[in-house]
């Protein structure tokens, strides 16, 4: 019986041991970037007490060719809508043009 614990435990603790080398391997291909709003647009039909935006961006990456991505989304109405010529810092991956991350941590949605 104790073996059998113990045998779990192995398994659990490699297990984990992976998925941090893989978010590990994730967080050192993503690279910092710049963000520029290109077009921004509040859509209709916003769940109450947010806007519901579609942001297009261009993504541009240190030492890096520029692309650009759509984003759709929603978010809080306090505060105001990206608007075009606004920039901000993120982490990009230019292999992955979907998978972009704020500085914070926070993962953005891509939706196209």
């Amino acid at each position: 019986m104790k073996s059998v614990i113990a045998a779990a435990i192995v398994i659990a603790g490699a297990t984990s041991a992976t998925d941090a080398a893989h978010a590990q391997g994730a967080r050192e291909a993503l690279r910092p970037c710049t963000a520029r709003v290109v077009y921004s647009e509040e859509l209709p039909f916003a769940p109450i007490d947010s806007w519901l935006v579609k942001v297009t961006l261009q993504i541009t990456p240190q030492n890096g060719a520029p692309y650009t991505t759509t984003l759709h989304d929603r978010m809080p109405w306090q505060g105001p809508p990206p608007r075009r010529g606004q920039a901000f810092r993120l982490w990009c991956d230019p292999a992955n043009p979907n998978h972009l991350q704020l500085a914070s941590g926070v993962a953005v949605k891509s939706v196209f």
